[in-house]
C-alpha cells in the first residue's frame, strides 16, 4: 500500500545539466526506498526554454553573429566616445542604437523631450499617405541574454519608437540611411 502512496510524477526543467544530475540522484534516492523512478522518462523539457533556444539560434544565424551574447549590455555604459558605429546585422544594429540612446541620462533625456516636442509638433508620421501619430512616452529596451523574448521586446519597442529614433540619432548620413532600412521608415 506504501507504494502507491509514493508514486512520483513528471518534472518539468530546462536544459541545465545540474537537472539531469538531480534528476539522477533523485532516481537513486527513490530506488533505495523501493519507490520506481526514472530519471529520463519523467523530465520533460520545458518547451518554452526549448523554443527559446532555438530561436535564439536562428537569430544568431541568421545575423552571422557568434554563438555567445555579448556580455557587454551594461545599463551604464562608460564609454567616453561619442562616435558609434552601426554593425553589419540588423541585431547588432538595433543594439547600437539602443545602446547610443540609453548610453547617458543626457540622451535619454533629449529622446524623452523629443517624443513630447513631437507630439506637440505634430513631427511623426507613418503610413501613406503619411498620418501624423501619436507616440507613447516609453524608453527603449535592452536586450538581456537571460531574459526570454529579450531580443523581441528590444525590436519591438524599437520599431514602435522608429519615428522618435530617427530624431534623436545623430549618425553620418550613411549609418542613417542603414538605420532607416533596419527601422523601415
Amino acid at each position: 500500500m506504501r507504494a502507491h502512496l509514493l508514486k512520483v510524477g513528471h518534472f518539468t526543467l530546462d536544459n541545465a545539466s545540474n537537472n539531469g544530475t538531480m534528476m539522477q540522484a533523485l532516481e537513486t534516492k527513490l530506488r533505495q526506498r523501493d519507490i520506481d523512478f526514472d530519471a529520463d522518462d519523467r523530465r520533460i523539457m520545458c518547451f518554452a526554454h526549448v523554443i527559446d533556444l532555438c530561436s535564439g539560434r536562428v537569430v544568431r544565424a541568421a545575423c552571422d553573429g557568434p554563438d555567445e551574447v555579448e556580455d557587454d549590455l551594461d545599463e551604464d555604459d562608460s564609454s567616453s566616445s561619442d562616435e558609434y558605429t552601426v554593425p553589419p546585422n540588423p541585431i547588432a544594429q538595433a543594439r547600437a542604437v539602443v545602446r547610443a540612446i540609453r548610453g547617458s541620462g543626457a540622451r535619454r533625456d533629449d529622446f524623452q523631450n523629443i517624443i513630447s516636442q513631437g507630439n506637440e509638433n505634430e513631427w511623426f508620421k507613418e503610413g501613406k499617405p503619411p498620418k501624423t501619430v501619436k507616440i507613447k512616452a516609453l524608453q527603449l529596451v535592452r536586450d538581456v541574454p537571460t531574459r526570454w523574448d529579450s531580443v523581441y521586446r528590444m525590436l519591438n519597442r524599437l520599431r514602435e519608437m522608429r519615428p522618435v529614433c530617427l530624431y534623436s540619432l545623430n549618425f553620418t548620413e550613411c549609418n542613417a540611411r542603414s538605420l532607416i532600412d533596419l527601422l523601415g521608415c
